[in-house]
């Protein structure tokens, strides 16, 4: 076996930290992710970049911008790219250093996988029948391939040290049973499942909707599946939290799988582990589900857990310092000894770990500028130790919101002239973000028909069809 460490990354779509146990969570859905965080380090402030799948993940294997890395949305109508000429990646880097890089499962990166060796594993039924209230989709499929071609090629490692991913779908299957449980002409009669159903969070309401953002206000019409959801009731949205958690099972099961392959050789002793979410889930606060145009902490906020050799164990969540999936690829390299490329914009956590948080970020940005392009809302976020700062382009609208007082997003601050110092601050800390990064935010383009604005505020008032995917 090398002397070089080895990594496996483990990548969780959808994956909130509300769901996690090592986070806090009661209901114990998520055992292996949660022995693996108690043997390390479990960061609470971490964040995407973006909640959507394709530039988040442009994102993190390159530890560039969206805007910078020119992956905005999930294509179709939009067309993201190229890749800038200067663009380094995690997988080249490594590859170069003498790495074996290998990736397994979902890609959905736009290139910015070179300089990995991609495994493609065929779609494979459950072992178990699964229950009628949680149907399977090709989520679960391709993750129950993705999970036995690992397991078996961790089995058998390579001599020379590796970086292997493994990405998983789950708990993305939530948008499958979304789809299957849409709404269209009133409330939808859900299976029973196997288990209680959990409750509503205390955020589910939104009583101030005709002060949010116009593009918070009709992602109804935005986005298909809270059309789906448009005519749920409480109780359609606790079945909806149910599957979520049991997707969010399912991803768990296939890490355990993984860790047991990882540690059947002398391999596993010598091989750095990280468990992360490339964006959240609405999961009912705000009356959301999946995710599409909000930057609220349940579609930004991720879980990140490091655990391996030199990797102390910290019982608590560190609540500091505020981490950016940005900071992935340079952590990466700062453990294995290799220089970090420039450009990058993020930043080793090691050193946090060992207690230099002043070395670290004060505020981390996300961006939102579509998912098709069906529809165009530009938005930023800037999230600080106490505060964050959203602003879209469209309507020129603002929120400010306390996260220490406030975590739920209940209370937009801008109104409030007490906070207008705090507002001015973060609006200072937004233009000095675009400033260093070449950030075009100011002259994109805002693109939304009449006809995705035309109902009451609100999406539980929407009506007609949604735009396409």
């Amino acid at each position: 076996m090398s002397e070089s460490p080895n990594i496996l990354v483990i990548i969780s779509d959808h994956l909130s930290p509300e769901v996690i146990g090592a986070y806090g969570d009661l209901r114990g859905c998520t055992p292996n992710i949660d022995r693996l965080a108690a043997q390390g380090v479990k960061f609470g402030s971490a964040y995407a970049n973006c909640p959507l799948c394709q530039p988040s993940r442009a994102s993190f294997w390159s530890s560039r911008y969206p805007h910078e890395t020119r992956v905005l949305s999930n294509g179709r109508k939009h067309v993201n790219g190229p890749l800038p000429d200067d663009l380094r990646t995690l997988g080249e880097v490594f590859s170069e250093a003498g790495y074996r890089t290998i990736h397994f499962g979902k890609e959905h990166d736009f290139g910015t996988l070179r300089g990995f060796e991609r495994v493609a594993s065929d779609p494979r039924p459950s072992q178990e029948e699964p229950h009628p209230a949680w149907p399977e989709h090709g989520d679960t499929l391709n993750d129950n391939g993705t999970g036995e071609v690992i397991s078996e090629w961790l089995r058998n490692p390579d001599r020379q040290p590796f970086v292997a991913v493994a990405d998983l779908n789950n708990p993305h299957d939530i948008c499958g049973w979304t789809g299957v449980n849409q709404s269209l002409d009133g409330p939808v009669e859900n299976v029973p499942p196997p288990m209680d159903l959990p409750s509503l969070p205390n955020n589910f309401y939104v009583e101030d909707m005709a002060q949010r953002p116009l593009p918070v206000q009709y992602i109804c019409c935005t986005h298909r599946r809270l059309a789906q959801a448009t005519g749920w009731t409480e109780e359609n949205y606790r079945h909806y939290l149910a599957a979520y958690y049991h997707y969010t099972y399912l991803a768990d099961q296939a890490v355990g799988n993984i860790m047991d392959a990882l540690h059947a050789t002398a391999a596993g002793d010598n091989t750095l582990v990280v468990v992360m979410g490339d964006h959240g889930d609405g999961m009912a606060h705000h009356g959301m589900v999946t995710k599409q145009v909000s930057l609220y902490e349940e579609t930004t906020r991720v879980p990140f857990i490091l655990a391996g050799p030199g990797i102390p164990q910290r019982d608590e969540v560190l609540t500091e310092p505020l981490v950016s999936l940005l900071d992935l690829f340079p952590t990466l390299c700062d453990y294995a000894g290799l220089a970090v490329p420039s450009p990058t914009r993020g930043a080793s956590v090691l050193p946090a770990i060992r207690g230099e948080r002043d070395r670290h970020h004060t505020y981390i940005v996300a961006e939102w500028h579509t998912e098709w392009g069906f529809t165009v809302s530009p938005g930023r976020m800037v999230r600080t130790r106490q505060f964050k700062y959203i602003r879209y382009l469209e309507g020129e609208s603002e929120e400010l919101y306390d996260m220490i007082n406030d975590p739920g997003e209940t209370r937009n601050l801008v109104p409030d002239s007490p906070y207008s110092a705090v507002l001015a601050e973060h609006r200072q800390l937004l233009q000095e973000h675009l400033r260093e990064t070449a950030d075009p935010f100011e002259e994109l383009e805002v693109q939304v028909a009449p006809c995705w604005r035309h109902h009451a505020p609100g999406y539980w008032n929407h009506t007609g069809p949604a735009a396409p995917m």
